[in-house]
């Protein structure tokens, strides 16, 4: 790493950190315009998924500008199926104030124009044409009734014709009265509906003055809006819709009696508004969207509506965007756990990217038209999610074609290191924290292998490196220093480990008073110091385990107590019958092997799983057929094959440690301590500090192996040859007493 005093001296990082294969796929997929190639993010927490999706996709849509505005209007054909607009951004919140100053304006203009002086002379000459001409009809009919002796009366069933004297019926005869009153009868008729007509051909002349008045009126407003649109094809269509509406209904725009007009603003005005249902007038990039809680409605949109009578009610107004209509033309990001907690969304989901529609699910009588999908998906989850769903899922493969895969590790090199500093300088400005100094910052490496176990490699488990730098700037602050040194980081480490480490305090105490049984001086047959590792939450550590051998002459083989009371996992038994495999190549060739072995992992209550102590059994099964004794100083750890070579196995530096505590609990004495270990496991320990100085000290030591024999000879100081043949001559004794005894 190059070297430099603290980390104000460096460039903060710009870029993201160990992850080229996951962002060359990223940028990929977001430049792929493909609807099926939505992304699928991957990886462990604290790998900064997230935070790089954020970044990249805040990048991206400086450079993209394919958002819209969508309004929801009126259907006048049919009004259960409201019409989706789309406009350009920023056009929406402009289309819905011209239709409503339109509207507004209106109200003022066509009552004015029916209020006119103009428009009541025209209509009362109308009327008074009309009453003019029944005057004179009824004037006609009258006097011709009068002519031939009958006077004209109105009565509630119409017109009547009677004599005018009492005597007229006197002087004709009753065939002569009978026909002139029968012929006034019919002459009333015809007049009535003369007069008829005449009220309909007033009535449609009046409709017409008023039609003219109404476009006069309507016409300028409608035809600058269309001349304002005219590129937008649907929205011209609608205003030709509302002009022909407002027109049907020019008398509800000059109401005067209020309640009435109040009535008709809740039902009949209703249709003239519009409903901004998407506004993208403030996001000048393409608009990013995280959705945390991806329910049906958050996501595809709602219809609201309201009980009335018992009665569901709803109109296109109470249609609202959910994050798939909001992020339209740009990116909407969803976490898989959160998404198949909601399976609905989850099918509807695949369906609108199928479709390229979105749908909206709606409760009521209201279907609105449906959007085109436009937007890039991004599913965060794990590696795990994403298996289930390939496997088990036939349409998530077409709908995610994208699989971006974020690492835990990255290789360490003077590039990655440097790297390393600058994220710390990155998170000092933006957080305002101290600086860290160089040997801090190498702290912080050493804690970044540690975490990762393997001094090649570096985590990017960036969270976790975060909360070492945040606790060890406070710790920096408590002594008032100005930078961030080694000891800070190594006390911010110490007091995490100090929080989670209750249940290692336990054991370490029933180890002390002999509660858990491990011997550390001395020598046993058949009894061995294996390794295991405890994991609590984030927290691992490692600690000692009597394992017990005994055997004697039988047919058995290898039994895994664990295995017989069900406290044995799928991997640890798979290992027992390894260490079958290897006895029987070793020593069961010349006859079967005749033996009972018993193997234990003493003081065990909740368990075990795992091969790790494959290496450390065969060892004590060794020891108890040879009854050669095996040093209780030394403990092990390492899997083994049926040919008897070692293999690596994780959790070693917590191990390690775990062993090296209880020796330096009990006190280093003149003997010297140590741990055998997988020989391939050496790039994966990273020891602390006191650790590397009492090794150097020489009070304690690590064995490196690859094969069983070294294993052997180090535990017991005797040629593996020798512990062989001592084995062969027990199993040949034992085979020699099965045989039938020679009569």
């Amino acid at each position: 790493m190059q070297k430099f005093n603290n980390t104000s001296e460096i460039e903060p990082l710009k870029d993201f950190l160990g992850q080229d294969r996951a962002v060359t796929a990223m940028e990929l997929g977001l430049k792929i315009n493909n609807p099926a190639y939505n992304i699928y993010i991957a990886g462990d927490p604290g790998t900064g998924k997230s935070t790089y999706t954020m970044k990249i996709l805040d990048e991206c849509s400086k450079d993209k500008n394919s958002h819209k505005d969508w309004c929801y209007v009126y259907n006048f054909d049919n009004p259960r199926e409201p019409i989706v607009i789309s406009l350009e951004r920023g056009m929406g919140k402009i289309f819905k104030d011209d239709i409503e100053e339109m509207i507004d304006k209106l109200f003022e203009e066509i009552k004015e124009a029916f209020d006119s002086e103009e428009y009541e002379v025209n209509k009362n000459t109308l009327l008074e044409e009309y009453e003019m001409q029944k005057e004179d009809l009824i004037k006609k009919i009258k006097t011709y009734g009068e002519e031939k002796g009958f006077k004209l009366k109105s009565s509630k069933v119409g017109m009547v014709f009677v004599p005018l004297n009492e005597n007229f019926e006197d002087e004709v005869s009753s065939e002569e009265f009978f026909k002139i009153k029968k012929e006034l009868e019919n002459m009333a008729i015809k007049v009535v509906y003369q007069i008829r007509e005449i009220e309909e051909n007033i009535k449609t002349i009046m409709i017409e003055i008023e039609d003219e008045v109404g476009k006069l009126v309507v016409d300028p407003h409608i035809q600058e809006l269309k001349a304002k649109y005219e590129n937008y094809d649907k929205i011209v269509n609608y205003i030709n819709k509302v002009r022909e509406d407002i027109l049907k209904n020019l008398e509800l725009f000059y109401l005067d009696d209020e309640e009435l007009r109040e009535y008709y603003n809740k039902d009949s005005f209703l249709k003239y508004a519009v409903n901004l249902f998407v506004d993208n007038e403030n996001n000048e990039t393409a608009p990013i969207i995280v959705e945390s809680n991806p329910s049906p409605s958050n996501l595809f949109g709602k219809v609201e509506y309201d009980y009335n009578s018992g009665n569901i009610k709803t109109d296109f107004t109470k249609v609202f965007s959910g994050s798939l209509q909001k992020s339209n033309g740009g990116y909407l990001v969803l976490y898989a756990q959160q998404l198949l907690s909601y399976p609905l969304s989850w099918e509807l989901l695949k369906k609108a990217i199928q479709s390229q529609k979105i749908p909206m699910e709606t409760k009521v009588s209201i279907e609105p038209e449906e959007i085109p999908l436009n937007l890039k998906i991004i599913l965060i989850g794990s590696n795990y999610i994403y298996d289930v769903l390939y496997r088990y899922d036939s349409e998530f493969s077409k709908c995610f074609k994208m699989f971006v895969d974020f690492d835990n590790e990255m290789d360490r090199s003077e590039v990655t290191e440097y790297g390393m500093a600058k994220f710390i300088a990155f998170q000092c400005e933006k957080n305002k924290l101290k600086h860290f100094t160089y040997e801090a910052v190498e702290d912080v490496i050493k804690h970044s292998t540690r975490l990762v176990g393997s001094k090649k490699k570096l985590s990017t488990d960036f969270n976790k490196l975060l909360e070492i730098i945040t606790e060890a700037d406070i710790f920096a602050k408590l002594e008032n220093k100005d930078f961030v040194e080694k000891k800070h980081v190594e006390i911010a480490i110490l007091e995490k480990r100090k929080r989670l480490n209750k249940i290692e305090n336990k054991i370490d105490e029933f180890i002390e008073d002999n509660t858990i049984m491990i011997d550390t001086e001395g020598s046993r047959v058949g009894v061995i110091n294996g390794l295991s590792v405890l994991g609590m939450g984030e927290y691992s550590f490692g600690r000692p385990s009597r394992i017990s051998v005994t055997t004697s002459m039988g047919n058995k083989g290898i039994v895994n107590i664990e295995r017989e009371v069900k406290m044995s996992g799928a991997i640890h038994n798979k290992g027992v019958l390894i260490l079958q495999g290897y006895l029987a190549e070793q020593f069961a060739q010349e006859y079967p092997l005749s033996v009972n072995a018993y193997i234990c992992f003493e003081q065990n209550y909740g368990g075990i799983d795992g091969d790790s102590a494959t290496l450390a059994e065969l060892c004590a099964l060794l020891s108890s057929l040879s009854e050669i004794p095996i040093k209780q100083n030394i403990a092990i750890t390492g899997s083994l094959n049926q040919k008897g070579e070692i293999q690596v196995v994780g959790g070693i530096t917590e191990k390690i440690e775990g062993f090296y505590n209880v020796c330096k609990k009990r006190g280093f004495k003149d003997k010297v301590y140590g741990v055998i270990l997988p020989k391939d496991n050496m790039d994966n320990l990273i020891l602390s500090d006191e650790m590397e100085k009492t090794i150097k000290d020489g009070c304690f030591k690590i064995y490196p192996v690859s094969k069983i024999e070294e294993s052997v000879e180090i535990l017991t100081n005797k040629m593996f040859e020798d512990i062989k043949n001592l084995v062969k001559e027990k199993l040949d004794s034992y085979n020699k007493l099965r045989e039938p005894k020679k009569e």
